[in-house]
């Protein structure tokens, strides 16, 4: 049996790892982020009024409903999100990005993107967007 399936995994999270640990240097420093948090803001950037479903983040992220939970509460203490009613269903709720959290997720991507560069050197931007699309065939 061949093991080189298991073996490739087993890399990609150690990388993954790495990077994490990294990336998390210079979030946490700079901007008192951690890199699940920017994920979670980053997702709320990218939607429609910057508004999201709790179960909608949790199928992006890849967390549990519960999990999001709990990653928006020290965002929601700090100012860079908030929750508000969902008006199409009275029984749910929505995250919105408050305009500290725009302001911060911008700047974070930023570092963030510096951090990326700095990690990804040894790679050209071809091998790069290869590396990008041989991730997403993963599921």
């Amino acid at each position: 049996m061949d093991d080189a399936h298991l073996a490739a995994l087993l890399r990609l999270s150690k990388t993954h790892a790495a990077i994490t640990r990294k990336l998390e240097a210079g979030l946490g420093g700079h901007h008192g982020l951690a890199f699940a948090e920017l994920r979670l803001l980053r997702a709320l950037a990218d939607a429609p009024d910057a508004r999201r479903r709790p179960t909608d983040l949790a199928g992006d992220l890849e967390l549990t409903a519960s999990g999001v939970t709990r990653a928006v509460l020290p965002l929601e203490k700090r100012g860079i999100v908030r929750r508000e009613r969902d008006p199409g269903d009275a029984r749910s709720s929505r995250i919105v990005l408050t305009p500290a959290g725009h302001a911060l997720v911008a700047d974070a991507s930023k570092t963030a993107a510096e951090s990326a560069a700095r990690l990804m050197r040894r790679l050209s931007l071809g091998q790069t967007r290869q590396l990008e699309r041989l991730l997403g065939e993963i599921e």
